[in-house]
């Protein structure tokens, strides 16, 4: 009898840690899912940026329900431009996705647009 309950005692304990560690993949896969969907995105906002041509300087935040309704809930958008004084004909946009609990994770993605409007010497 006192083997049975040893026996018992280890596979609850066996158990116990492969419930630990499922819980940990399926953490995991989610964070993998929320990062991929935060990356495309921000692609999506940086392609908008380039469809603007040479956006004006400034700062833009948003979210994602006109463009997806109801598929990206916990995300949001914030875009900034910004001139370079050293090349007047780029400008730099960063695109930051804030996701996750209470919005604290952050992807972020830079980008340089050339002036499609410059005049080439």
């Amino acid at each position: 009898m006192i083997e049975v309950m040893i026996a018992l005692a280890i596979v609850a304990t066996a158990l116990v840690a492969l419930l630990g560690l499922h819980h940990q993949s399926l953490q995991s896969v989610i964070r993998a899912s929320d990062l991929t969907h935060a990356a495309l995105l921000a692609q999506r906002i940086v392609s908008d940026s380039e469809l603007e041509r040479f956006p004006p300087i400034g700062d833009r935040v948003g979210d994602f329900q006109s463009l997806y309704p109801n598929q990206y809930p916990g995300f949001r958008w914030r875009r900034r431009v910004e001139g370079l004084p050293a090349f007047p004909d780029v400008r730099k946009v960063t695109v930051q996705i804030l996701y996750g609990p209470g919005l604290h994770r952050k992807f972020e993605v830079v980008e340089f647009l050339h002036s499609p409007f410059a005049q080439n010497q």
